[in-house]
């Protein structure tokens, strides 16, 4: 195997959805001498595209450093659908190894059963102050690295209760200088974190944007539900449980509306930063 590395990395690399597929018709033992031999990262990124049963057969195969390495790479929500399939004590020793940010973001993830929303969420939403002007906000949606961007942000208090959502279109069209709370919409697509996939994905909320606020007691935000996530949570279930939630006109509309807000927002040039008791608030 490790005269064929270099030429399986190109196509890891190039190809990381195939190449999953590939790997799993190996044994799992097989498929943990190759990722053991492969970048960390390119392991990361076949990793997400493994099924993951199959996947966490092959990190049982893994000691426990090289597995924290491949799961650090891998995105929050994959790492939690993972980690659900791993026993505890395991689930235990791997978090230890984790940056503390990254570990408390699977704690939050593997706590919820799975099946729910608040099991397959992101956990680091764009997250805004009602006080924050436009200007403010598009440049924290220009910087904001933690979580998956979608195509809206939530205001919250100080104490993360959600009060409106405002979509990134919608920033793009507002007056610099005009404050979120003029701008944002009142937010009547939150989704409970303990409600199932199967009730989730017949939202109506998905007819207007492809990212909803997961909240908890007192509406206190705890992350947001990606419409993509949300799909791959279901499996071949989200075809039967609604077309807009994957290949409606609705849903691709809103997937290009949010490709092009991304795209402009990436290029704005940057603002002086918020004030620190502003941003100590919006988040």
């Amino acid at each position: 195997m490790r005269e064929l590395t270099g030429l399986s990395a190109a196509f890891v690399e190039a190809h990381p959805a195939e190449a999953a597929r590939v790997l799993e018709g190996l044994a799992p033992e097989d498929t943990a001498v190759f990722f053991a031999a492969l970048d960390a990262k390119l392991a990361a990124v076949a990793f997400h595209h493994l099924g993951v049963a199959y996947c966490a057969r092959v990190l049982q195969q893994l000691d426990d450093g090289e597995a924290a390495d491949r799961i650090r790479l891998m995105g929050s929500q994959a790492a939690a659908r993972l980690l659900h399939g791993l026993a505890p004590e395991r689930q235990a020793r791997l978090l230890a190894r984790l940056p503390v940010a990254t570990a408390v973001a699977l704690r939050l993830l593997i706590g919820y059963p799975k099946g729910t929303c608040g099991a397959c969420m992101d956990p680091a939403p764009l997250i805004l102050s009602s006080e924050a002007t436009v200007t403010e906000a598009i440049d924290q949606a220009r910087r904001h690295q933690e979580g998956e961007r979608g195509d809206c942000a939530f205001v919250a208090d100080a104490q993360r209760r959600l009060i409106g959502v405002v979509a990134l279109g919608d920033l793009l069209r507002a007056p610099p200088g005009q404050p979120l709370s003029t701008v944002m919409r009142n937010p009547e697509h939150a989704i409970s974190a303990l409600t199932s996939v199967m009730t989730a994905a017949s939202h109506p909320g998905w007819d207007t944007y492809h990212l909803l606020p997961v909240v908890e007691r007192e509406s206190r935000v705890v992350g947001g539900l990606h419409r993509q996530a949300l799909a791959r949570e279901l499996g071949d279930t989200a075809t039967r449980v609604g077309p807009a939630l994957v290949t409606g006109v609705t849903g691709a509309y809103w997937h290009t509306v949010s490709m092009l807000a991304q795209v402009v927002i990436g290029n704005l040039p940057p603002v002086s930063p918020v004030a620190t008791t502003r941003r100590n608030d919006e988040r």
